[in-house]
């Protein structure tokens, strides 16, 4: 059953929003209009009834543009409950009251960014969505503006594993109150300038006080079971991580202490990039080891090499799919 709040905006607007769906049928004919009903009943409505709680006179707005965008997500296929993701009604329902104030003023602004925010990331294998989601829930009360959503949300997107925003996501933590920024990065406000230089310049540092991580992260894996390499890669070394050639395609790979993605690439970019030799690793009948720590990683001794950037070390085998990318430098 919707709240009061709700249904009343919905019986003033009526025809206003039966025309939106009835424009919507034309534009994708197969619209799923019993999801649309079951999105707000379980998406909408809660954020109405938030939003209700810190400005009553925003309602109105805040539920057309609400519905306009959602009637579109669940159209697309991004909303209700067919939808192939999960993360747009939980976003809205997780992150509508602690955005309230936000969604009172720039419904449209706030709703886009955290939307749009879930869909990214849900396209990128092995970032943690969920981990984002219970970031945000936290941070969003301290937000001031759609600005400061933005930015937090692209440092938390960076820790839940979007290596690739990294350096984006410290320059525009930088224009965030030192607070908010220190309690992105889930350290002390007194803690930030400090944290802020050392993560910038050891992307292997946690600021959670963990040192590197000698086993790295594990990327890849075989397109047959949804990895992009269709062929074990060739591996050089960029200045932003690692090129692979695997299959005839080109993938880009940048890995951190949070995580690694794998991004496209072209050829231009491996002829470009480097085969030095990674001379802190060393291989043995158990594979591959720094020092006295071996290397866990699942592959034959024969044939595996390494090699470093400014980006790190990464270990791979003409017997596997997966690439191991370490701390290190060339």
């Amino acid at each position: 059953m919707l709240s009061p709040v709700l249904t009343s905006v919905l019986a003033s607007r009526r025809s206003l929003f039966n025309q939106r769906v009835a424009q919507a049928r034309q534009r994708w004919p197969a619209l799923d209009t019993t999801a649309l009903s079951a999105f707000i009943g379980q998406s909408l409505d809660p954020l109405c009834v938030a939003v209700a709680g810190v400005d009553e006179a925003a309602v109105p707005m805040v539920v057309e543009v609400a519905f306009e965008l959602g009637l579109e997500l669940v159209a697309q296929g991004l909303a209700g409950p067919a939808a192939r993701l999960p993360w747009v009604d939980t976003a809205w329902q997780q992150l509508a009251v602690p955005a309230a104030p936000l969604l009172a003023v720039a419904p449209l602004e706030t709703l886009g960014a955290i939307s749009n925010a879930v869909v990214r990331m849900d396209e990128v294998p092995g970032v943690r969505v969920a981990e984002w989601l219970q970031r945000m829930a936290a941070l969003l009360p301290d937000c001031a503006d759609t600005a400061a959503l933005r930015a937090v949300g692209a440092l938390c997107a960076w820790q839940a594993g979007m290596a690739h925003l990294r350096v984006a996501a410290l320059a525009q933590a930088d224009r965030l109150p030192a607070g908010l920024a220190a309690a992105a990065l889930g350290v002390e406000q007194g803690e930030w300038t400090a944290t802020r230089s050392q993560i910038h310049s050891e992307r292997w540092w946690h600021p959670q006080g963990a040192a590197a991580n000698v086993q790295g992260q594990r990327l890849g894996g075989f397109t047959g079971l949804g990895g992009p390499f269709a062929t074990p890669p060739q591996l050089r070394a960029s200045a932003e991580g690692f090129i692979a050639r695997s299959g005839g395609r080109h993938f880009l790979l940048i890995a951190d202490a949070f995580g690694g993605v794998v991004l496209p690439a072209s050829a231009a970019e491996f002829a470009a990039a480097r085969e030095t030799p990674a001379t802190q690793v060393s291989f043995d009948s158990q594979g591959a080891r720094i020092g006295s720590t071996v290397i866990a990683y699942a592959a034959p001794a024969d044939g595996l090499a390494a090699v470093a950037g400014p980006a790190g070390v990464a270990v791979y085998s003409p017997w596997s799919h997966q690439v191991c990318l370490l701390p290190g430098t060339a």
